[in-house]
C-alpha cells in the first residue's frame, strides 16, 4: 500500500506541490491529471525519493521514504515519462537495460520484467 499524507513542496517562497494526501491498496492504479505546473512530476519525485518534500511523508509498503529509502524503494518501481538517461530508449529497452545492470539474463530478465505488469492488474 502506499499512503501519501499531507505532502507539501516548496521551491524558494513557490509553493509547487500543496497538502497532497491519498491511499493506494495493491493492485489499484492511479493516474495524475492536470496542466503543465500543476504538480504532477514534484510529487511523484517526492513519492520516490528522488526529491524530500518540504513537509508530508509518503509510505510505501509501511515504510517512511523520507527515513528508510533504500527498503522503501525496494517495494516500487517507478517510470518516468522519459528515461532519466537515455531518453532515446523506449519504456521496454529501459527496463531490459536495468535488468541487465541488476543482472538478469535470459528466462529470468524476462520473468523480472512481467513482474510490475502482474502487480499492477
Amino acid at each position: 500500500m502506499i499512503e501519501i499524507k499531507n505532502l507539501t513542496k516548496f521551491f524558494g517562497p513557490k509553493k509547487a506541490v500543496n497538502n497532497v494526501s491519498f491511499e493506494l491498496k495493491k493492485g489499484e492504479v492511479l493516474g495524475f491529471l492536470g496542466p503543465n505546473g500543476a504538480g504532477k512530476s514534484t510529487t511523484m519525485r517526492m513519492i520516490t525519493g528522488f526529491i524530500p518534500p518540504t513537509s508530508g511523508t509518503a509510505i510505501i509498503g509501511g515504510v517512511d521514504i523520507t527515513k528508510s529509502p533504500i527498503e522503501a524503494l525496494q517495494k516500487i518501481g517507478y517510470l518516468p515519462e522519459n528515461a532519466p538517461v537515455y531518453p532515446e530508449m523506449t519504456a521496454r529497452s529501459f527496463l531490459e537495460f536495468c535488468a541487465e545492470v541488476r543482472g538478469f539474463s535470459g528466462v529470468e530478465k524476462t520473468k523480472e520484467l512481467m513482474k510490475p505488469l502482474k502487480n499492477a492488474f
